[in-house]
């Protein structure tokens, strides 16, 4: 008894959750119909200058101020009202819920002024297309269609692409960074081919890294000149590109690393890049040529030293052939994905020979100096791996 009442219970909310869903839906088709209505009634308006007359500068303007909305918002309106204007069905289209705001939107923004006699022509074809295709889909196939019918407007959509590019970083506090692009569309080809890395081991150590992440190393990796496209299979060409030097800026407290440090006086930083943890600084130096600059307090220099000594060519050249893959447990990435790593930490006494050398992946040369992995060379050669 007490089953068929618990099943009761169900079967009593789902119908009342499924007709909420019906009525969600029809008021969603009763609204698009009112903005379909609404902004046929604005087209009729447009050119009227009763916004002007009311004070605004222009209907956009009257539209932001009386809904509370954004600028854009107005626009976007007003774009689809001036379109649903001059050309009725489409109007009818939406108005009959045949053809979605979003699509309605869409076709807006296609279909300029001096496009509307060549979309007359296709008109019943692309509603027709809008009905069956969703519309990131839609607008896809809307830019084909431009493309076609109006190379002009295909080349400045182009060349407005190229123009738009635009990279920027933004350094957080503490040396990290985030950022946002923005990829004409041969370029952003170019990018994701060069981005793209197979999936790490599904049982690699430590966890396998996420696309994104994946995608991040790549990025370091091609900025390095360590990308695996310069490289025949197996062989050593494709050599990377010189390491820059790097500046480390540190404060002789912070240097002394004693007890009693002195909040104020507490710096370790990259000369670009900001402040930099212990590990992270470990990791950089493994492979770098890298100069110290070391401060009492914010405005005295003490030293700032000759850049150390890179390795050598024909040493780095010699690892690579050696080792010819990451030497990390289960991992066979290739060596142009690789740094080389001191085993021996080369700013703690380390030397910069074949014995103290090794390959490691950017992935796992992290998990060494960030997490607490440890290296070791066994006499025979071969490299021991501890968990922290």
């Amino acid at each position: 008894m007490a089953g068929d009442s618990g099943r009761e219970a169900t079967d009593t909310s789902g119908h009342k959750a499924l007709s909420e869903l019906q009525r969600a839906l029809a008021l969603l088709a009763e609204a698009e119909s009112l903005w379909a209505d609404a902004a046929m009634a604005l087209g009729r308006v447009a050119g009227s200058g009763v916004a002007e007359w009311l004070g605004y500068v222009s209907l956009e303007h009257l539209l932001a101020h009386r809904m509370s909305c954004r600028g854009a918002a107005a626009r976007e309106l007003m774009r689809v009202a001036r379109f649903l204007d001059a050309h009725p069905r489409s109007a009818a289209a939406v108005r009959a819920g045949y053809l979605s705001w979003t699509h309605a939107e869409s076709l807006a923004r296609s279909v300029a002024d001096d496009r509307g006699e060549v979309f007359a022509e296709h008109e019943s074809e692309l509603l027709a297309a809008a009905r069956s295709h969703e519309p990131e889909a839609f607008d896809r196939l809307l830019h084909t269609w431009r493309s076609r019918v109006d190379r002009e407007a295909d080349a400045a959509d182009a060349e407005r692409s190229w123009r738009r590019r635009s990279l920027t970083m933004q350094l957080a506090f503490d040396g990290s960074s985030h950022g946002r692009f923005r990829l004409d569309p041969v370029s952003t080809e170019i990018v994701a081919a060069a981005l793209e890395t197979p999936p790490d081991p599904v049982h690699a150590v430590p966890e396998p890294r996420t696309p994104a992440q994946r995608r991040a190393d790549a990025l370091v990796d091609l900025c390095r000149g360590d990308h695996p496209a310069g490289a025949e299979a197996g062989g050593m060409a494709g050599t990377p590109a010189a390491r820059a030097t790097v500046d480390v800026v540190i404060d002789v407290e912070t240097l002394a690393d004693g007890d009693t440090v002195t909040v104020g006086r507490l710096r370790r930083e990259l000369g670009r890049g900001g402040p930099i943890s212990g590990p992270g600084l470990d990791r950089l130096l493994c492979d770098a040529s890298f100069r110290a600059l070391v401060t009492d307090g914010s405005r005295t220099v003490l030293a700032y030293n000759r850049a150390t000594p890179d390795i050598p060519p024909a040493l780095r050249r010699l690892v690579r052939i050696r080792d010819r893959h990451c030497t990390f447990a289960g991992c066979d990435r290739h060596w142009t994905w690789c740094d080389l790593h001191h085993i021996v930490p080369r700013h703690r006494g380390g030397p910069t020979t074949a014995d103290n050398l090794t390959l490691l992946c950017r992935h796992h040369h992290g998990a060494v100096h960030d997490g607490g992995w440890h290296l070791s060379r066994a006499p025979d050669g071969t490299i021991g791996v501890r968990s922290p």
